[in-house]
């Protein structure tokens, strides 16, 4: 006999159990994964040339790239370079301006490439590539750049005003700044060394912004110290005295000399109100932190987003992709591409979660970014209306730095475990999940996810009873649902499996009508050996140090969080069954900012030994750090004011703060040193210091800002990671110059007047 006398043959195709469909087309998906020692740029260039080639080969078939990560960098690293040449300009006209004369600023604008130049060459050597984050320690140090170069021009130019002759005024004007120079470098680096030993990824992620900044720094330092002097004795060499520009001279915008006199003396007369002033920023700094929010990183601006949904029902692939198609037609007019995976996709190296045939993975992008919350709450109101069972979340489509630094945490997570140690029971987990809605009606609290498991319960007494054995009634049922695999049928590249089945068939059908045969030959009916019995189970269990659990996700404002978990506390107490412990960025934020606070104090006494080493004294640098009390004020007002965040960014905006805001002050206390030194009285000494070192502590301020102000304007991975940071520096920089100006020598002049009545 041959097989097609004994059984019908087909052909069938295998039974899908996934889709993808690109706008709305049928496709195939590849997720292209770099390798580790790749370059993104060769990546990218291989990838478009492969793609024209496909085009051009098959002209009847659409490729497409999707969730093209190489686009978002090149943005984000044109903007910061963008931002790195406004930031240079910015702070070149403010030079002009300040120094009315074209061959001094000349002289400072070449501090910023040489010292670019030499970070780039010191970059290289210690194999630290140029990327988003490095770029943003480089324009972060710009203005910093310029601040040496500033003070060496503006000491040797005053010298020489002096009288002295010019070769003098060179060697004299540089060696009496090196010293405070150098320890403005040190304690502005010594802020960021404790950023790298930061736990987890973060540490990793500012490794390459401390030392971008660090090597940055030390390159202008050995640039104003050796390039400048040489360079100020070539270009004056042939005058005799410094002349000021007559066309720079008319734009004079303000008489700050004048302004600062009358603020000084103002400072002096009411010495009470200012430290009550000052005294109430400190209290100020303490209630902005007790409101503003707190969370881990910044926002992202995007224009695109992933949809995970779990119908929550047993459906298979075809139906999967038919909710999930309507879903996208009702989408569509906000959308510009989208990408719809339904059912288990089985990719080789797995880049998203590996789904089962009731999920689905939805990619949606937007032409702008503002249309992403229209398009989250379409989302919303369309699956509560149409399936409410079902579960979803949004999440971002996956930048670099979301793949790398972001955790996909909620706000609040109660783990809920049974108090037997044993997996929640259904029952029990749906009648306390009632309770807390009844407890928290304003609260939405997810349906749970079920899977409907169907058990085929064999009855072993008529099994005997008719003579059926376990492995005959096995097989059947095998056959019967066309899973019983008997061989592999070997078609050249190709191979084929043979199934000993029957025609698709409902569970009730087979079991009314499917027979097995006995020892006797008889066919016994499936229906009298087998008894069905349909439960539900979780269809994930979740398991940690505490064993299995629930987690029972909730987004609640932070503020509400400490009534919620007693609220929930306490029905799960009365419920008897259950014991809840919680979890969430709502701790683990709080964490990293216990973290942060703990560098910001090591910050503090690493600057401490510093100034204490430069200065020989325990007093002096408690003058100067005193101020950062009330700079964080100026920091956390602005962050407050602008709707930012206490994050890791604005953190390290703080800590970084820290170490550039005292640098002015440095150089004004090491002034009034130097003049008592000389024999001048401690109030006169104060005023010659301050009027000496006005201009040169405006100039360095303005041109720290300048450099980072660009990013408060442009909108991209870069510049939304370094606004925070910016608007932190910004507002600690704008009042720390005003302290810096007026509060330091106050404070001097207190400590010091008593011992030298």
């Amino acid at each position: 006999y041959q097989i097609k006398d004994l059984a019908q043959v087909k052909e069938v195709p295998q039974g899908q159990i996934g889709f993808v469909k690109s706008d709305g087309k049928s496709a195939l998906t590849l997720a292209i994964v770099k390798q580790a020692d790749a370059r993104m740029s060769d990546l990218k260039k291989e990838i478009h040339q492969l793609t024209e080639t496909f085009r051009k080969d098959y002209p009847h078939i659409d490729f497409t790239i999707t969730r093209d990560q190489t686009a978002l960098l090149d943005y984000s690293i044109d903007n910061l370079t963008q931002n790195l040449l406004v930031g240079i300009l910015l702070a070149c006209l403010v030079i002009f301006f300040f120094m009315q004369d074209f061959r001094s600023p000349l002289l400072i604008t070449l501090t910023i490439p040489i010292s670019l130049i030499i970070t780039l060459l010191c970059m290289f050597v210690t194999r630290i590539s140029l990327n988003v984050i490095s770029l943003s320690g480089i324009v972060l140090g710009v203005g910093m750049m310029v601040d040496n170069s500033i003070i060496v021009i503006d000491n040797i130019t005053q010298k020489w005003d002096k009288g002295e002759k010019l070769k003098t005024a060179v060697i004299k004007g540089t060696n009496e700044v090196f010293t405070p120079m150098l320890s403005s470098v040190l304690t502005t680096c010594s802020v960021f060394i404790p950023l790298i030993f930061m736990s987890g990824i973060s540490g990793a992620l500012f490794y390459d912004q401390a030392m971008a900044v660090t090597i940055g720094l030390f390159s202008s330092l050995a640039v104003s110290l050796i390039v400048i002097p040489v360079y100020y004795y070539r270009f004056y060499k042939k005058q005799e005295k410094r002349s000021r520009n007559r066309f720079l001279s008319r734009f004079h915008l303000m008489d700050y000399e004048k302004i600062y006199e009358n603020g000084l003396k103002w400072i002096f007369r009411h010495q009470v109100l200012t430290w009550g002033i000052l005294i109430g920023m400190i209290a100020g700094s303490c209630g902005i932190y007790l409101v503003i929010e707190k969370r881990k990183f910044p926002p992202i601006t995007q224009n695109d987003l992933l949809l995970n949904i779990e119908w929550n029902k047993r459906i298979n692939a075809v139906e999967n992709e038919r909710r999930t198609s309507r879903l996208t037609d009702h989408l569509k007019p906000l959308l510009s591409q989208y990408t719809v995976m339904a059912g288990s996709q089985k990719f080789l190296l797995s880049h998203t979660k590996e789904n089962s045939v009731s999920e689905a993975i939805v990619y949606l992008k937007t032409v702008h970014p503002d249309s992403i919350p229209v398009l989250k709450e379409k989302i919303r109101s369309y699956l509560e209306n149409n399936y409410p069972e079902a579960l979803y979340s949004t999440e971002s489509s996956g930048n670099i730095f979301d793949m790398i630094f972001a955790e996909k945490e909620p706000t609040l997570v109660a783990r809920i475990r049974s108090i037997n140690g044993k997996s929640p029971e259904p029952d029990l987990l749906n009648q306390l999940l009632r309770s807390i809605r009844d407890k928290l009606p304003s609260i939405h609290i997810e349906p749970v996810a079920w899977q409907e498991v169907v058990q085929l319960l064999t009855q072993p007494d008529l099994m005997t009873l008719y003579g059926i054995d376990y492995n005959r009634l096995f097989y059947k049922l095998k056959s019967a649902f066309n899973e019983n695999r008997i061989f592999y049928m070997n078609e050249g590249e190709y191979s084929i499996p043979v199934l000993l089945g029957e025609e698709e068939k409902t569970l009730q059908h087979i079991l009314r009508t499917t027979t097995v045969k006995n020892d006797a030959g008889i066919d016994i009916p499936l229906s009298l050996l087998l008894r069905e019995n349909r439960i539900n189970d979780l269809k994930n269990i979740i398991s940690g140090a505490e064993g299995e659990y629930y987690p029972l996700q909730l987004e609640v404002k932070e503020k509400n969080i400490p009534d919620i978990t007693r609220q929930i506390t306490a029905v799960v107490a009365a419920d008897r069954n259950f014991e809840v412990s919680f979890s969430g960025s709502y701790y683990s934020n709080r964490e990293m900012i216990k973290e942060l606070s703990a560098i910001l104090v090591v910050s503090l006494l690493l600057l401490y030994f510093i100034l204490a080493a430069q200065f020989e004294s325990l007093i002096q640098p408690l003058i100067i750090l005193s101020e950062i009390g009330i700079d964080l004020f100026g920091a956390l007002f602005l962050l407050w004011i602008c709707g930012s965040s206490i994050n890791i960014m604005s953190m390290i905006g703080i800590i970084v703060m820290c170490g550039i805001v005292i640098n002015d002050s440095i150089l004004k206390v090491d002034t009034i040193n130097r003049l008592r030194k000389e024999g001048k009285g401690l109030l006169k000494a104060i005023l010659m210091a301050g009027n000496k070192r006005l201009k040169p502590i405006i100039m360095t301020s303005l041109t720290t800002i300048l450099a980072i102000l660009p990013f408060l304007f442009t909108g991209n991975l870069g510049a939304d990671l370094q606004f925070p940071l910016s608007l932190a520096i910004i507002g600690g920089m704008t009042v720390g110059t005003i302290v810096s100006v007026y509060f330091i020598p106050l404070g001097y002049y207190y400590i010091y007047k008593t011992r030298q009545s």
